[in-house]
């Protein structure tokens, strides 16, 4: 199998609409690294964060399979998951796990931050082609 940037970006895509998924079916779960996560009040929030997962990752992979805007997309996602790592990170008394979320949001937002590049990058130079008639 070849892994280049769009079946990367393809994966990182899917993966977010799972994450939407369950955190929206599974609140508690999806805001669990949070302090008093198990309070009455956590569902709310932890389906607006699945239901934002969920938008992101379904215009991705859509974008991504139609080469439209995918690198939009994907850079979208990006920063959104280094807003959550920094935020996770920065947050003082967070349990551990909070930690480990943090990083792995932080690495999810770097490499969709290099995928969405190289996106735009082969977008570029198939412009660059038809351009020239090659």
């Amino acid at each position: 199998m070849d892994f280049d940037a769009r079946t990367i970006a393809l994966g990182l895509a899917r993966g977010r609409v799972v994450v939407g998924i369950v955190a929206s079916l599974l609140p508690r779960l999806a805001t669990g690294a949070a302090p008093g996560a198990f309070g009455p009040r956590v569902g709310p929030l932890g389906r607006m964060l699945g239901a934002r997962d969920l938008a992101l990752g379904a215009g991705a992979v859509t974008s991504i399979k139609e080469k439209t805007h995918d690198a939009e997309w994907v850079g979208m996602g990006a920063i959104v998951d280094i807003a959550d790592g920094v935020a996770l990170l920065a947050t003082r008394r967070l349990p551990v796990r909070a930690r480990f979320i943090g990083i792995g949001a932080l690495g999810a937002g770097v490499l969709g931050l290099f995928l969405a590049r190289k996106l735009a990058d082969e977008r570029t130079v198939i412009d660059d082609e038809e351009m020239l008639g090659v």
